[in-house]
């Protein structure tokens, strides 16, 4: 098992905006089951909040939103 510190100061933003091309460009390249009910909620409710960053207060299960975009941060 390997272990890669993620440092959300300095990568917050580039995590989002690659989630949001992941899941969105070309009718999308990432499916999810529907029985992660929680993470669908959180990528429906996701907010920005304008300067790039996650809007946690406007974001339902932010901590799950926080894992999937580690998850896909190493996804080209």
């Amino acid at each position: 098992m390997f272990m890669i510190p993620v440092a959300f100061s300095k990568e917050h933003k580039h995590m989002l905006a690659h989630c949001k091309e992941l899941l969105e460009y070309q009718n999308g390249y990432v499916a999810i089951h529907p029985r992660h009910n929680k993470l669908i909620t959180a990528l429906r409710t996701a907010v920005e909040n304008g300067e790039g960053s996650l809007d946690k207060e406007a974001t339902s299960h932010d901590d799950l939103m926080d894992a999937f975009r580690m998850s896909m941060l190493f996804w080209h």
